[in-house]
């Protein structure tokens, strides 16, 4: 028979060897999360950015499109001016970071298409202008071309 005296001196450095590697495996932990942390909260962050400004791109463009779609059915330029402009504030509405005193539409006509610029400068104040993630710019511009119809 074994003697338990004898058996709790034999797994005695066992177990100290255990609760030695449990906290251990606490402090490897400690330091894994310190240098995946900061890793991960900056992939966060780029995925934040990056998701607002492609919305932001993605509003413009549509806008610039709206614009375009809206103002071939004027009879001249100025009233297809007119149209345009109602056609991308109507379209920006669904965006309310772009407020009318942020972006600019530009109108232009050749014989036979006219192209509608919608340009948004991103305020200073705003989640796209962090340091931490670069982003692309300040300004997202987007044009878009429709055809007159021929007479």
């Amino acid at each position: 028979m074994t003697d338990p005296l004898f058996l709790s001196r034999l797994t005695r450095p066992f177990v100290e060897v255990r609760q030695a590697l449990v906290r251990h495996e606490r402090g490897a932990a400690m330091i894994e999360m310190a240098l995946v942390l900061p890793l991960f909260l900056a992939l966060l962050m780029g995925i934040l950015v990056y998701g607002q400004y492609f919305l932001l791109a993605h509003s413009v463009q549509q806008a610039a499109n709206d614009g375009a779609r809206a103002a071939i059915v004027g009879l001249d330029a100025a009233d297809r001016r007119a149209i345009a402009t109602r056609a991308v504030d109507r379209s920006l509405q669904g965006a309310p970071q772009i407020t009318p005193d942020k972006r600019t539409i530009a109108v232009s006509e050749t014989g036979d298409a006219i192209t509608v610029g919608v340009t948004y400068t991103v305020p200073a104040d705003s989640f796209l202008r962090t340091s931490i993630v670069p982003v692309p710019g300040n300004v997202i511009r987007a044009d878009a071309t429709f055809e007159l119809p021929v007479e």
